[in-house]
């Protein structure tokens, strides 16, 4: 019977999340599908907690957490690196202000993907989902000084990368 109210609790927590984590995923890794790999595995190692999991109110921010590690880790373990076909030609220059919205994303996505994942999750966490320094490093498990150089690193190789 405990079982049963589990898995209607958890259903509920999957419908209620599902959404935000992809997105978030998507924000983390610029990939739909690795994002759907992402979310799956967090679902599965929550679901697989779920009867010893008590504060139910910071669940979206373990389940976040549970994504950004699998990603982190994954990069380690894998050490490999692909390339991302752009929709931009190398030697485009176009004058500063002339891009719409989508112009600006087409140029910022491959610029963040080209990051480390850890300053790509640092980039991410900060600036799209508009954490602090402390509630960035909670979610990374670091110290707020790392941080803090993360950003600022990921943000000179973006200036460099984006010539700004």
């Amino acid at each position: 019977m405990e079982s049963d109210v589990n898995d209607v609790e958890f259903e509920a927590f999957v419908q209620a999340m599902r959404s935000w984590l992809r997105r978030e995923a998507y924000h983390i890794c610029g990939d739909w599908h690795e994002a759907d790999d992402l979310v799956q595995v967090a679902l599965c190692t929550v679901y697989q907690r779920w009867d010893r999991l008590d504060r139910r109110a910071e669940l979206g921010a373990y389940v976040r957490r549970v994504v950004l590690r699998r990603y982190l880790s994954e990069r380690r373990r894998l050490r490999w690196r692909y390339e991302v076909p752009t929709l931009l030609a190398a030697d485009a220059v176009s004058s500063p202000g002339s891009h719409t919205a989508v112009d600006d994303r087409e140029m910022l996505l491959p610029a963040l993907r080209r990051l480390g994942p850890r300053q790509r999750a640092v980039v991410t966490l900060r600036f799209l989902c508009d954490l602090s320094v402390e509630q960035t490093a909670r979610a990374l498990g670091c110290a707020s000084g790392t941080i803090t150089s993360q950003t600022v690193r990921a943000l000179d190789a973006l200036r460099r990368d984006l010539r700004f």
